[in-house]
């Protein structure tokens, strides 16, 4: 095929006004119309482009000779960025009717004018027919592999990974799950059809993030739990992801996400018995040894030192609990959704009951020889507590919020002081005594509806 390179002048090339964009014109200023009101802000973005970038160099624009006037080419591949680039050189190009985009061309006109392009790289064909072949195969998708073959999201996020060097959480957890043995080899198979995208999303949650066992420091996706347990959340949520009903609607807002962390059952959480001395990252190959016990008293401390939150409601949405019994499990729910600023005598009563119905849960499915469903609340609450630790599930340090309640008449986060709530019309609850009082009992409660 007879065709060579060469360096036009932007104004010997005339727009294509046969383009397929559009259906066929009769002159140039009517081609250049249409393809403004075909891309619109498109243009500009192209524009900015080139003059940020100038032209790819790997993609020249394809021309043939005008039939008729000497030293006129017309444009078969390319009538976009010749567009942008006339108009860059006169505005004024732009019918006043397209008002917004004549503004914004020329401002970035004075801008361009600073260091214009003179000369187009172009590649010239003796005959139209000849570039047709090459014009097709860019615009026509793969043809079974002989045009461009685009990338996924997972190939272009490790584009951006590798040469803008922007982390991906979401190919750091792919990456680590391809190695990690625990994971199931049908799984592994088809990690690669996995939308990175929705994956990225549900990282960038703290909630969830924090549902999962892993952390985000400098970029890189971090963990202080055995690999085999980290896998647990991750598998169920690729799992999720590639199943057909799924979508990224189903994770797209904050509610959405808090209500998907309610589908992870305790088999799909990671045990918190398997915590590591130290963080690792997802991609490194080593990993740190099993914390001693000095160590994870240390971080309970460092924990319990934490800053309560701002959040609104008892319980924080991020939290999640296995209820299996259906009235507890809609009281739970209802305490994760009442807003204290509106209704904290509702939701004071209801926590409450929630305390109540699930030391009720404990003694059916463990008596307790001498606890009865009709025994005094913080005379079941303490037994229930002293159970769990005479078990060695949880230690008295873990239990001190039962005990404080169960035990201590005086203090606000007494049992005492709950039964005020309810029979005592004088005596207003506290939003922030409330969440303090929730987050001091809620490994108990975590604990309590695990071993239920």
């Amino acid at each position: 095929m007879a065709s060579h390179r060469e360096l036009v002048d932007i104004l010997s090339l005339n727009i294509n006004i046969e383009n397929p964009r559009f259906e066929m014109v009769s002159n140039q200023r009517e081609a250049i119309k249409t393809m403004i009101e075909d891309q619109k802000e498109k243009l500009i973005k192209l524009a900015e482009d080139i003059i940020s970038e100038g032209l790819n160099p790997g993609d020249p624009i394809f021309i043939t000779k005008h039939k008729k006037q000497k030293g006129v080419y017309n444009v078969l591949e390319g009538n976009r960025r010749v567009t942008a680039l006339k108009l860059l050189e006169n505005p004024d190009l732009i019918p006043e009717s397209n008002k917004s985009i004549l503004n914004k061309f020329k401002k970035l006109s004075e801008q361009y004018s600073k260091s214009p392009i003179e000369k187009v790289p172009c590649i010239l064909f003796d005959d139209e027919k000849e570039a047709e072949h090459w014009i097709k195969l860019k615009h026509t998708g793969q043809n079974d592999g002989v045009g461009t073959v685009g990338w996924d999201a997972q190939q272009k996020a490790r584009f951006d990974e590798r040469v803008k060097g922007k982390y991906n959480y979401a190919l750091q957890i792919i990456d680590f799950m391809k190695k990690e043995e625990s994971v199931d080899e049908d799984l592994k198979k088809n990690l690669g059809k996995v939308k990175s995208s929705s994956l990225q999303r549900l990282v960038s949650d703290p909630d969830y993030r924090k549902m999962a066992g892993i952390e985000i420091k400098d970029g890189k996706v971090i963990t202080r739990y055995d690999p085999s347990e980290v896998a647990k959340p991750l598998s169920k949520t690729i799992n999720d992801l590639l199943r057909k009903d799924f979508t990224v609607k189903d994770i797209y807002y904050k509610d959405d996400r808090l209500n998907y962390l309610e589908t992870f059952k305790k088999s799909d959480l990671p045990d918190k018995t398997q915590r590591l001395a130290g963080h690792w990252e997802l991609i490194s190959k080593t990993r740190p040894k099993k914390a001693t016990s000095s160590s994870e008293k240390q971080e309970s401390r460092k924990r319990s030192k934490s800053p309560i939150s701002k959040r609104t409601t008892i319980i924080p949405k991020s939290t999640i609990l296995s209820i299996n019994q259906s009235r507890v499990n809609k009281i739970y729910h209802e305490l994760k959704d009442l807003d204290l600023r509106d209704f904290e005598n509702s939701a004071a009563i209801a926590f409450r009951v929630f305390i109540e119905l699930s030391m009720d849960s404990y003694i059916e499915k463990f008596p307790i020889s001498g606890v009865t469903i009709n025994s005094k609340l913080s005379h079941k609450l303490k037994s229930v507590a002293s159970d769990i630790q005479n078990k060695g599930i949880l230690d008295k340090h873990k239990l001190k919020g039962a005990y404080t309640a169960a035990t201590m008449k005086d203090s606000i986060f007494s049992i005492d002081t709950f039964n005020a709530f309810v029979h005592n019309k004088d005596f207003h609850p506290d939003a922030s005594m409330l969440k303090k009082n929730w987050d001091n009992l809620e490994i108990f409660f975590t604990t309590l509806w695990d071993l239920i």
